[in-house]
C-alpha cells in the first residue's frame, strides 16, 4: 500500500488535490497514452496547472514527481517527465501536432520530395498558428534527430534539400507529378481526366487547382490538387460509403447494438411508402419547392432498442439513427459538387435531410448526425476517436433534454476505452483509475 510523500508545506487538501490530479489524468500507462493526456482539457504546463491549483511551481513539480514514483516507480519518474513536463512543456501540444504533420511528408522523402510543400505553404495552410517561421527548422531538425534517429549531420542535411535555401526555387507540382501520384496511390486504375493544356492554362497557384479524375471504379469527380496530395481526400462516392461504414461502426460499439444499414422510414416508423411532403428550400434568394417521399427515405444506420441506464438507476430503451453527410450535403458549387447537376438536385437533398429531422423528431428517434463540413472526413474518423465520440455523445444529450425533456439520462466520453473503427475488434480497455488497477 502507498504511503503519500512527505511535504510539510502544503495541506492535506492540496496533497490530495495534487494526489487526485496525477491518478485521474495519468492512468496506468503514461508513456504509451502520453497524446490523450496531453490533449485532456485538464492537462497543462507546470505553470499552468501551478496557477490552475494554486501551488508553486517547485513545490507543484517535487510533489508530482514523488507521487510518479510511487504510482509507477523511480526508473519511470524521469521519462515521464521529460515526455509530460519538459522545458517548454508548454508547446508539447503543438510539437505533438506538428511532428504528425512533418511524419506524412517525411515519408516522401528521398523520392517524392517534389510534392512537398514548401515551407512558407505548410505555415500558411496545416501549421497555421501552430508554430512560428523561425520554429520551424529547429523543430524539424529536433523531429527528425529525436525521432527518427539521425544524426545531427544527416537532419541538416535532410532539411537543406527539402526546405533549404532552393526551398522556394523548388518546382511546383507538374502534371506529371499528379499523374504519377494517382498510378502509385491506386496501381495504375485511376486516372485524371483533365487535359495537361487546361491544367497549365489555370491561374491559381497548382495546389489550389481543380481537376476531373476517375477513381478507377466508373466514378468521375472533381478534387482540389491540395485536397488529393495532402489531405487523402478521394472519390466521394468510395469515400461516402466507407464513412458511413466507419460510423455505423463507432455507433455499434458505442451503444453496444447492432446498428443496420440503409433502413427505410417505411419499416422504422411504419409510414406508408407512397406518404409526401413539400419541403420548401431557399438558396441564393430563389425559393425551391421539393416534394419528398417520405417512405422511400434511408437512414445510414438504426437501431430501434438502445438501452441506457438513467442516473436515477431506470433502464430506458431509445431508438436511435445515424446519418453521414459527406461534403455533397453542403457544398453549393455544382462544379466541385459530383452529386448535383443543377441547383435544384442540391435543394432536393437539403430538402430530404430537413424532412429526415422533422419526422425524427416526431417520431422521438434520436437521429446523429456526421458531416464531413464540420470535419469529420474520412481521416478523423480512423485517427481521431475523442472527437467522433464526443460529438456522438453530445448530440445524443442534447436530443435526449429536447425529445424527453428530462436530464435523467446522460451518456458520457470515456478515455479509458478504445474502439476500432474497422470494425475489427471490439472495444477494450486502455487504462484505468488507480483504484481499479490495484
Amino acid at each position: 500500500m502507498f504511503s503519500p510523500p512527505k511535504c510539510s508545506n502544503l495541506s492535506t487538501k492540496e496533497k490530495q488535490v495534487i494526489r487526485n490530479y496525477v491518478i485521474d489524468l495519468l492512468g496506468n500507462d503514461p508513456i504509451n497514452c502520453f497524446k490523450d493526456i496531453l490533449y485532456d482539457d485538464r492537462f497543462g504546463s507546470l505553470r499552468t496547472i501551478s496557477e490552475r491549483l494554486g501551488i508553486s511551481r517547485p513545490t507543484l513539480r517535487a510533489y508530482i514527481s514523488t507521487w510518479l514514483e510511487l504510482l509507477y516507480g523511480k526508473k519511470a519518474v524521469d521519462g515521464i517527465i521529460k515526455v509530460l513536463w519538459p522545458e517548454n512543456s508548454a508547446k508539447q501540444k503543438e510539437k505533438i501536432r506538428f511532428n504528425e504533420i512533418i511524419e506524412k511528408y517525411i515519408r516522401l522523402y528521398p523520392k517524392r520530395t517534389s510534392i512537398i510543400p514548401t515551407r512558407d505553404n505548410l505555415l500558411e495552410c496545416e501549421l497555421s498558428g501552430v508554430i512560428s517561421k523561425n520554429t520551424f527548422k529547429p523543430w524539424v531538425i529536433d523531429y527528425l534527430a529525436q525521432i527518427k534517429c539521425y544524426s545531427l549531420d544527416e537532419s541538416y542535411t535532410i532539411y537543406d534539400k527539402i526546405w533549404g535555401k532552393n526551398c522556394a526555387r523548388r518546382r511546383k507540382i507538374e502534371y506529371e507529378d499528379i499523374k504519377d501520384f494517382l498510378h502509385q496511390r491506386t496501381h495504375g486504375k485511376a486516372h485524371i481526366l483533365t487535359p495537361k493544356a487546361a491544367f497549365e492554362s489555370m491561374s491559381e497557384y497548382p495546389t489550389d487547382r481543380y481537376i476531373e479524375l476517375s477513381c478507377g471504379k466508373g466514378h468521375l469527380f472533381p478534387i482540389q490538387v491540395r485536397k488529393l496530395i495532402y489531405d487523402c481526400n478521394w472519390c466521394p462516392y468510395c469515400n461516402e460509403h466507407f464513412c458511413e461504414k466507419i460510423m455505423r461502426n463507432y455507433l455499434g460499439q458505442f451503444f453496444n447494438k447492432e446498428f443496420e444499414a440503409q433502413v427505410r422510414p417505411e419499416k422504422a416508423c411504419g409510414i406508408d411508402r407512397e406518404e409526401t411532403i413539400d419541403s420548401t428550400i431557399e438558396i441564393g434568394g430563389i425559393q425551391y419547392i421539393i416534394r419528398v417521399f417520405v417512405g422511400q427515405l434511408r437512414y445510414d444506420h438504426y437501431c430501434p432498442c438502445v438501452c441506457i441506464v438513467g442516473n436515477n438507476g431506470v433502464n430506458y430503451k431509445y431508438t436511435v439513427a445515424g446519418e453521414y453527410d459527406g461534403f455533397h450535403h453542403d457544398e453549393k458549387d455544382l462544379g466541385r459538387n459530383p452529386f448535383c447537376d443543377t441547383i435544384e438536385d442540391f435543394a432536393a437533398i437539403k430538402a430530404r435531410d430537413s424532412i429526415k429531422n422533422k419526422v425524427s423528431f416526431e417520431k422521438k428517434i434520436i437521429l446523429i448526425r456526421l458531416k464531413e463540413k464540420d470535419g469529420f472526413d474520412r481521416k478523423k474518423l480512423l485517427s481521431n476517436q475523442k472527437e467522433v465520440i464526443l460529438e456522438i455523445v453530445r448530440q445524443f444529450n442534447e436530443q435526449i433534454k429536447e425529445l424527453f425533456g428530462f436530464h435523467d439520462v446522460r451518456i458520457s466520453y470515456d478515455p479509458y476505452i478504445r474502439f476500432d473503427p474497422l470494425g475489427l475488434d471490439g472495444p477494450h480497455k486502455i487504462k484505468g483509475s488507480l483504484d481499479d488497477f490495484l
